[in-house]
């Protein structure tokens, strides 16, 4: 009973600390989302401020809408409510300025909806590109379905509750939806594209931050002669962005793309630069096409350049491993062959000499034979690890297959091979392995060739070596025979 009674407090305990655990993550998470609402809130200023065109008003970069799909994506519909106020909040005051009939009432209604297109863009971007942009082709869905669908259902809304209260004019309602549906797509298609960016790569490298400072100054001085009286100026950012593309990560690349196109926005908002025009939606067109191409062509550069990194990546894992024997962590007999022809091949042409030795572990099949593979396995990789200690950076030391090792000593010859190999051999017979707390001896028979020029081949090389190396077991084991191969001895 005292038993029965002990184990239902223990569960009681551990299920409070498990609601607590719940309550805290909860209320961290409601943090966040304070945060995220207070940044929307600032984005949307902002968007009035500097992204709004005199003396119409109408806004070319609404940010505000990117950060609430990302709300969204991180909280899902829990991130509803606070979008709403957020956005409430920021327009209430122009609303009210308008002086019309129940601008609570109209507010709530566009509030709704820009709340309404983090949700839906979130539900689309999770339909249509689970996985992210991962890859160039991915964009053409993410223009259509996450930017310009849950952007048009919103603007719809918005607009014909502005020309219902009486806000806008039913002959501007066109151009506002409009307006609004570019604005909103803008402001997913640049702030998305940079957190997914910057969720999946939070490094810096000082030699991209470097690129980047210094890509970010000669766009700084495109832009100021652009919007000084040298308007063609500012088509040479785009290639800029492209070149940079190449040279930084996807998260440097984002931030530069996102800075210089909120840039060109806040600029042209001021009524400077090459956009302005006596036909007011004629410069604004032509604006918002500039940053979409250029927005679109960059991350579809930079997404298809981080794709071939990342099968290149790919590559020269699947490469390494076939090359690389898995227990000992050496280049097996399909890598280290090519490399004695291609050190055979650079010794002849130089005239240089070049040092080859095989071994293999003594009574090897008796150590499977009494302590089972899981110990011989152990002892290989003993013997690969004492192996790569008692060579130089430049020696390549590799496993054949089975006890058979072989290494290759670069600008050597068979005196400075050899004494390198008694080293392992003295290492090798001193140092039992200890397995399942037992010491397991075993000694190594080597074999070392020099290559000292002359019509001779890799595989005479090699096979001299492998005579060497059975004339060391047959003389008794754990020693080193050595010598030099001639034309002879082929």
């Amino acid at each position: 009973m005292a038993n029965q009674l002990k184990s239902s407090a223990s569960g009681l305990v551990g299920q409070g600390g498990q609601t607590h655990s719940g309550i805290r993550q909860k209320l961290q998470e409601i943090a966040w989302l304070i945060l995220a609402a207070g940044l929307y809130y600032l984005a949307a200023l902002t968007g009035m401020q500097l992204f709004a065109l005199k003396p119409s008003n109408i806004t070319l970069l609404w940010l505000a809408s990117g950060i609430g799909m990302v709300m969204c994506m991180r909280h899902g519909l829990l991130a509803f409510p606070f979008i709403l106020i957020a956005s409430f909040c920021a327009n209430y005051p122009g609303m009210l300025e308008a002086h019309r009939l129940s601008p609570k009432l109209y507010t709530l209604i566009s509030a709704t909806a820009d709340a309404m297109t983090g949700v839906v863009a979130m539900l689309m971007m999770r339909l249509s590109l689970p996985e992210g942009l991962r890859k160039s082709t991915d964009l053409l869905h993410f223009g259509i379905k996450v930017c310009l669908i849950p952007t048009m259902l919103s603007s719809l809304i918005i607009s014909l509750n502005m020309a219902v209260g009486g806000y806008i004019h039913w002959d501007e309602a066109g151009n506002f939806f409009r307006m609004l549906v570019l604005a909103d797509s803008l402001g997913i298609l640049l702030i998305y594209p940079l957190y997914q960016a910057w969720r999946d790569d939070h490094e810096w490298r000082s030699s991209e931050v470097q690129r980047l400072v210094l890509t970010s100054l000669g766009i700084g001085v495109l832009l100021y002669l652009a919007f000084r009286g040298h308007p063609g100026f500012i088509y040479f950012v785009l290639p800029v962005l492209l070149l940079l593309a190449f040279y930084i990560s996807l998260n440097l690349m984002t931030l530069a793309m996102t800075a210089s196109m909120v840039a060109i926005i806040a600029i042209t908002g001021q009524q400077l630069g090459p956009f302005q025009s006596v036909n007011l939606v004629e410069a604004n067109f032509m604006l918002v096409c500039f940053v979409c191409t250029t927005t679109f062509t960059i991350m579809a550069v930079a997404l298809h350049n981080r794709q071939l990194l990342t099968i290149e990546a790919a590559r020269q894992e699947w490469q390494k491993a076939a090359e690389v024997d898995e227990l000992t962590k050496l280049v097996n007999r399909a890598a280290f062959l090519p490399m004695l022809a291609d050190e055979h091949h650079r010794a002849k042409r130089l005239g240089r000499t070049y040092a080859l030795a095989l071994l293999d572990i003594d009574h090897f099949k008796k150590v499977n034979d009494v302590y089972g593979h899981q110990a011989g396995d152990e002892v290989l990789a003993h013997f690969a690890s004492l192996m790569q200690s008692n060579t130089r950076g430049i020696d390549k030391a590799a496993r054949l297959g089975g006890d058979e090792f072989a290494v290759l000593f670069p600008e050597s010859n068979a005196m400075d091979a050899a004494a390198a190999m008694e080293r392992l051999r003295l290492r090798l017979e001193n140092n039992p392995v200890h397995v399942a707390g037992v010491n397991i001896y075993v000694t190594s028979s080597i074999g070392i060739t020099e290559y000292q020029g002359g019509d001779v081949t890799p595989d005479m090389v090699r096979t001299r070596a492998d005579q060497l190396l059975y004339s060391a077991k047959h003389a008794g084991r754990n020693r080193i025979m050595f010598d030099a191969v001639t034309d002879e001895a082929g």
